[in-house]
């Protein structure tokens, strides 16, 4: 059965081209994501800097409280013209300062603390289960997300940050919200001191409200601005998830140049990939002005709301002081309690950009997690290990098909024994390389079954040889590590392969893959062939970089060093044939197979 299409809808909620999804999907996401690292191995870490986050909240909400008594005192003691108080009061104020220092560089330390660990381990999760099963190959043959290593090591971070400069993470913000409802009600104290008892004329009679004038006028005040705050903060919610998507793309077209810079100038493409690089900053400079004028929007409604919040409360007490019926002092600790008050119940207000942000990282994050657990049924059936003895590939019923379900090619059985060399041949696009994918397990599209032995050591070689950021001896080694293989050996083996003027670079860190060029790379794949005497090399056009000699030689090498093995070849070079047994030609979507006699060889 062909598998059915990747689902592409995170893509086009990224661009914008379809509805987000609920609000309340987005946030159990969000809450799994954290209580995954809260149960994990480091458990006790993680609940013991929470435990010490809060500490530092409940020290902070006391060093506020402090403040707020001190200003009635110090304000009254200025009106009363108690200068000997003065002193005393200004004592008072070092200590108040010295504990708000202290919580805050507390609240630093812990919360970094907090969010490296917590990134960590949710790093190493993600890395595992993009790894495992080949996701990230599939995720990128499928194109079912962009960038997923940007989200990796970008939205990860911004989601386990607490409070630092990539802003807030869903549990800071939900800490954050507990202790502001915490510092509501202990200024709410502060303010019924001040406050007037409230009545609400209701069919002719008064019906009196719990609290008083200031505490409600603070309630109706948050409510009204973050009713507005909230509408006003749509537009730049959409504008940065947009923002995220637009600036990703732009840094791979970037990243694409980089890597493909000598034959961008080879091909004198210069200008064609300047204007594709254009295109993708246009789309971030549209962007960019829709969530300006959002930000501005939004920045001007929490400016406002902020000013006026420190004159109300004057407003409501300056003539209480003026009737004689409370102090100076008290006018500012009222002052200060209504702005702290206000500010603790309208946390959301002024939290809103932040969880603007985490609401474009958790989409993100989604949509990553949907792209990896994303279970595709395989079509093709792949079975290591399950060949019988002197078989190292059979092939059953194999229908190899496009992502989208277009046909590509068919193979009704082929089998390989061992010691058995076979070449692939056909005209380009015909599903050479698709039909090696399969083999290798790699390419689910389509029906039919393909074992592979397990016995001995089994090596693909693809066209464009992986070159692994290291050393020249890592590149050949790879996938081993290189202090498993001696120098001498290594050395040995890049001279015999033509590649002795880089000996004396074995051990430099550089970028070989840009280094090298194709033909160096095809030699460099020899090199690791014959370091690893693999019993089954699987080899994809590996030789057409090189000229005819030398892939000659290449051949004459691997049968030299590995008489038995057996082999699988893509090539394009008839001559090359002659050192193999066997052919699968392709033609017409169809395989043949048939041995190679002594005259075609």
């Amino acid at each position: 059965m062909m598998p059915p299409p990747a689902h592409a809808e995170e893509t086009r909620r990224e661009a914008g081209l379809q509805p987000v999804q609920p609000a309340g999907a987005r946030w159990a996401h969000a809450w799994r994501l954290c209580t995954r690292y809260f149960v994990s191995q480091d458990w006790k870490w993680a609940w013991f800097l929470v435990a010490c986050y809060c500490a530092v909240e409940v020290g902070t909400t006391y060093a506020f409280l402090l403040s707020n008594t001190w200003q009635r005192d110090f304000y009254d003691a200025i009106e009363r013209r108690q200068g000997a108080q003065f002193v005393s009061l200004v004592v008072m104020f070092m200590m108040i300062a010295g504990l708000a220092i202290g919580t805050q560089f507390l609240h630093n330390i812990v919360g970094w603390t907090l969010s490296i660990r917590w990134r960590h381990w949710l790093n190493d999760w993600y890395l595992g289960r993009w790894f495992a099963r080949d996701r990230f190959y599939e995720i990128e043959r499928l194109r079912m997300i962009d960038n997923p290593d940007q989200r990796i090591a970008e939205d990860v971070r911004a989601f386990t940050s607490m409070g630092l400069e990539y802003g807030q993470s869903p549990l800071s913000i939900a800490i954050s919200l507990i202790f502001s409802l915490v510092r509501a009600i202990a200024f709410a104290t502060i303010l019924l001191q001040t406050s007037s008892p409230l009545a609400i004329p209701l069919f002719g009679d008064r019906i009196p409200l719990p609290g008083g004038d200031l505490i409600w006028f603070s309630i109706a005040y948050v409510v009204l601005g973050t009713t507005v705050i909230t509408w006003i903060g749509k537009p730049f919610v959409r504008r940065k998830m947009r923002e995220q998507h637009y600036e990703a793309d732009y840094r791979a077209g970037l990243l694409h140049v980089r890597r493909n810079g000598e034959q961008i100038a080879f091909s004198h493409a210069q200008n064609i990939e300047q204007d594709g690089l254009k295109t993708a900053f246009a789309n971030i400079r549209r962007n960019f002005f829709q969530l300006m004028l959002a930000n501005a929007g939004l920045s001007a409604g929490q400016d406002i709301y902020q000013r006026t919040m420190t004159v109300v409360p004057l407003f409501l007490t300056v003539p209480k002081y003026f009737a004689g019926a409370i102090t100076f002092g008290q006018v500012q600790a009222a002052r200060d309690a209504f702005t702290q008050f206000s500010a603790s119940l309208s946390y959301i207000v002024m939290a809103y950009p932040g969880i603007a942000r985490q609401v474009a990282n958790i989409n993100r994050l989604k949509a990553l997690d949907d792209a990896i657990d994303y279970e595709r049924p395989r079509g093709i059936t792949f079975m290591p290990g399950g060949t019988p003895d002197g078989v190292a590939i059979r092939v059953e019923g194999l229908e190899l098909r496009r992502p989208n379900g277009a046909p590509l090619m068919a193979v009704a059985d082929w089998t390989v024994r061992d010691g058995e060399r076979w070449v692939i041949q056909g005209p380009s696009g015909t599903g050479k390389t698709t039909l090696l994918r399969a083999i290798a397990g790699l390419w689910p599209d389509g029906a039919g079954q393909v074992a592979m032995t397990r016995r001995g050591r089994a090596m693909l070689v693809p066209q464009r040889l992986y070159l692994p950021l290291g050393t020249l001896k890592g590149a050949v080694c790879f996938p081993d590590r290189p202090e498993q293989h001696d120098d001498a050996t290594v050395l040995a083996l890049l001279e015999k392969v033509g590649l002795k003027a880089h000996g004396t670079a074995l051990h430099e860190l550089r970028m070989w893959q840009e280094e090298l060029s194709p033909g160096e790379q095809q030699r460099v794949a020899l090199a690791r062939i014959l370091l690893k005497r693999p019993t089954l090399l699987i080899v994809d056009e590996a030789t057409s970089a090189l000229d005819a000699d030398n892939a000659a030689f290449f051949y004459r090498a691997v049968l030299d060093a590995m008489p038995d093995a057996t082999i699988v070849s893509v090539v394009h070079n008839e001559k090359l044939a002659a050192y193999h047994t066997h052919r699968l030609r392709l033609h017409h979507g169809h395989a043949t197979a048939a041995a190679i006699t002594e005259d075609e060889a």
